[in-house]
């Protein structure tokens, strides 16, 4: 794109005028020769354009290559800072509308932050559209050279977690249950979900400090279920009620399982009249959960 072309786009993205942008430098005359390719502009000229349009002189005066490097090199200092502070969504939203968008890099970023805003769908109960982001995680993925086994390991971790409430909460991108989930077992959730199949399956999940801090709704959930398997309903229910009482937030759908394990606990420790209120929350919990 020659310079005069370049400097009419930023002024009309910019919805500056001819008039409003010459000021009192140049003549309207002049910008407008610019503009259409019969004038070149001076060195000077450039600077006091660049400066009224708020762009750099190398920017003007760069050609189509080096002007996709620094719109990614302004873009991706503004999408760095926004993935820090945590604005997982805005960060999302700045990457999907780059102008370089298919880079490796602001792929990478991409992908991280639509796993963040699942994990948060995930946790306030809204477990379609955390599928949704999941899928769209692994999609950018998919268009970077980065590393990412982290990321599609912790993936499969949710999809495999949801399977639990529904076979409809699944990928549409990956089978889940053919991914290596290893990578993701630093994470406190994944640990945690992967123990609870371990002890589906009836195997060995050693120590709970191993998967997480003692008293936090996980390491809580884990004892509970140790002891529903020895037959202790009382010592289960104990732990379980713990978790209703704690500070710790605790993720929706987890909370539908707790209920579930407590109902079975109030019902074998002959708490009927708990099991039956249980039971309700369980069921507008799970209603809520698949809307």
């Amino acid at each position: 794109m020659k310079i005069g072309e370049k400097i009419k786009k930023l002024r009309i993205a910019k919805l500056m005028t001819q008039s409003e942008l010459v000021g009192s430098e140049i003549t309207r005359n002049m910008l407008s020769r610019i503009e259409n390719g019969s004038a070149n502009p001076s060195l000077e000229t450039v600077r006091y354009i660049a400066e009224r349009l708020n762009v750099s002189p190398s920017f003007l005066l760069a050609d189509e290559e080096d002007e996709l490097i620094y719109l990614k090199h302004r873009e991706i200092s503004q999408i760095k800072q926004a993935f820090m502070t945590e604005d997982f969504r805005i960060c999302r939203d700045m990457c999907l509308n780059s102008k370089s968008t298919e880079d490796d890099e602001i792929q990478m970023i991409l992908s991280e932050c639509n796993l963040y805003v699942a994990a948060e769908e995930f946790n306030g109960g809204n477990l379609k559209g955390a599928c949704s982001y999941l899928d769209e995680a692994l999609e950018s993925c998919g268009r970077t050279l980065y590393r990412t086994d982290l990321i599609v390991a912790t993936v499969g971790i949710y999809f495999r977690y949801m399977r639990r409430f529904s076979a409809t909460l699944s990928s549409n991108v990956i089978d889940e249950g053919e991914v290596n989930i290893y990578p993701a077992l630093t994470e406190e959730f994944c640990r945690y979900a992967y123990a609870l199949e371990q002890l589906d399956r009836k195997e060995p999940i050693g120590a709970i400090e191993s998967i997480a801090r003692k008293e936090t709704p996980y390491a809580l959930h884990l004892e509970a279920k140790l002891w529903m398997q020895e037959g202790q309903y009382g010592q289960a229910y104990e732990c379980l009620h713990k978790i209703l009482l704690n500070d710790f937030p605790v993720a929706e759908p987890m909370l539908y399982f707790v209920f579930c394990d407590l109902e079975i606990c109030c019902r074998e420790i002959q708490d009927f009249k708990g099991a039956y209120e249980y039971s309700i929350d369980k069921v507008e919990l799970f209603q809520k959960l698949l809307t």
